[in-house]
């Protein structure tokens, strides 16, 4: 008895029909990639926004216990090292570390130095240690706070000083009465340490600079100007360029960089970039804003020691008023 078989069909798909499938595949990965790019870059914007937040909020507490007086940009002491070079010295982000109990927040998620272990070892080389080459608990914390991407905006919080007569090496403090426009007043910045082929290098800076030093008559601004020559005891010191308009230096922006939606200046230096830098405010707010925005109301570009003059006073965002 014979039963009835369909034929069976072999045929697959045709050279043509997969080249077609690819090419769809091809278009569709072209469209959707930078879509992804662009949500992980937000992602890790608002990841960055929130460490800020609590950044203000460990401020806050820690003014709260301080009598009103806000972080030291370094502590300091007689003799010394100081300004990044090593305990007893200490820096903000040790400062605040009862507050926040959080070592990874001081690092930006789209700073290239993304492991604390090589922040450490690129620091300590700068370092006085007691025991070297193997830093103790304390300076390994130092070392890693000095690199934080989260920088201080010491000129107007907490200038640097250098007493000769007692070797004293450290900086000033404020207390929060001084400041008279706390949501206006930019506190803290991302930061770079330096940059290598126009590119961020080594983690971040604990401390900014402002671009402005100089009132709109040319008199240093306040709090600096109790230790300015002239005006003060003469012991006030900074990097000596402020912003520096060598478009190669790690302080072309005074150390902020601007990590987040970049744009290329590529036609004015090799590796420089515009885009958004993430702020902490004095009220303990934080913002994401353009780059050039913080230098609105400021020459930015100025020659000497304490560069910069203030040209709109309603605009700039780093002095205290």
């Amino acid at each position: 008895m014979n039963s009835y078989q369909a034929p069976r069909s072999n045929k697959g798909f045709t050279l043509i029909e997969l080249l077609v499938v690819i090419a769809i595949i091809a278009i569709l990965a072209a469209i959707l990639f930078p879509v992804f790019a662009q949500a992980k870059a937000a992602a890790k914007k608002t990841s960055m926004i929130s460490n800020f937040k609590q950044v203000g909020t460990a401020t806050a507490m820690y003014t709260s216990d301080w009598d009103g007086h806000y972080m030291l940009s370094n502590s300091g002491g007689i003799g010394i090292p100081g300004w990044g070079f090593g305990p007893p010295d200490t820096v903000p982000g040790q400062q605040m570390q009862p507050y926040v109990k959080n070592t990874r927040i001081s690092i930006d998620p789209m700073d290239p130095m993304q492991s604390e272990e090589d922040r450490i070892k690129d620091q300590i080389q700068y370092m006085t240690l007691q025991n070297p080459p193997n830093p103790n608990a304390t300076e390994r914390m130092y070392a890693m706070m000095v690199r934080s991407n989260i920088g201080y905006n010491y000129a107007f919080f907490s200038p640097w000083r250098y007493i000769p007569q007692t070797q004293y090496v450290g900086s000033a403090s404020i207390s929060e009465s001084e400041v008279n426009n706390t949501s206006g007043t930019i506190m803290w910045g991302t930061s770079i340490w330096d940059r290598v082929g126009g590119n961020p290098f080594g983690g971040g800076n604990w401390v900014i600079e402002t671009p402005c030093w100089k009132d709109t008559n040319g008199n240093i601004m306040r709090p600096m100007d109790r230790y300015a020559p002239g005006t003060g005891d003469g012991t006030l010191r900074n990097y000596g360029n402020a912003w520096d308009a060598t478009g190669t230096l790690w302080d072309v922006y005074g150390g902020l960089w601007p990590f987040y939606n970049q744009t290329s200046l590529e036609n004015i230096a090799h590796g420089l970039k515009d885009g958004h830098v993430i702020l902490g405010m004095a009220d303990s707010s934080t913002k994401s804003k353009p780059l050039f925005s913080t230098i609105a109301g400021c020459s930015a570009y100025g020659g000497g020691g304490f560069a910069g003059t203030v040209t709109d006073p309603s605009k700039f965002m780093w002095d205290l008023d």
